[in-house]
């Protein structure tokens, strides 16, 4: 018949954003998968590619291929993983370095669940997400001290272990992370 030369038998919509970085493809499912990859090698190379192959597996829950649920099913996907450091200071732009230090003592403390973080430990995760910080990551947590947004609530290994204020999460949440609504 006509019909099914002109509708390709399986249709497949994949949409993924992460940061300010955004890919949608629509097509037939073989060619989406193709051109999806494509891009996500170029521009979303920290995407797990298992999350990727399981939305595509699923068979598309609108007939016609409108947005409605075809896309929510895939942004529900991406939405139920964790952010990434990374993706965090992609998110809070170009911060200056005390504010960088900042940012992952926060990520720290409420993403791999530490009560509190040293200078130290800042410097290695920072280091392990390709973050640039100052030359004295102590003086710029003491500033944020300084400033009401870290307190010092212990001693370990010889230096300082800092927990964020409510005003240093507000600061971070708010004013570092704030477009993280629009992401």
């Amino acid at each position: 018949m006509a019909d099914s030369e002109d509708e390709p038998p399986e249709s497949l919509r994949l949409h993924v954003s992460i940061g300010n970085a955004t890919v949608e493809v629509e097509g037939p499912a073989a060619d989406a998968e193709t051109w999806f990859e494509a891009l996500r090698e170029d521009f979303l190379p920290e995407v797990n590619t298992t999350t990727v192959e399981t939305t595509a597996s699923q068979p598309s829950n609108n007939p016609d291929g409108a947005n409605e649920s075809g896309s929510s099913s895939s942004e529900d996907s991406v939405t139920d993983k964790a952010r990434s450091l990374p993706e965090y200071y992609k998110i809070a732009g170009d911060i200056i370095k005390r504010d960088r230090a900042l940012l992952v003592g926060w990520y720290l403390e409420y993403h791999e669940d530490t009560g509190d973080f040293t200078s130290k430990e800042v410097e290695s995760r920072a280091q392990d997400a390709k973050i640039g910080l100052g030359q004295n990551v102590s003086r710029d947590l003491s500033k944020q001290v300084q400033e009401g947004r870290l307190d010092v609530v212990d001693q370990r290994d010889g230096s300082d272990a800092y927990h964020l204020t409510r005003s240093g999460e507000e600061y971070v949440q708010e004013d570092l992370l704030s477009d993280l609504e629009n992401s």
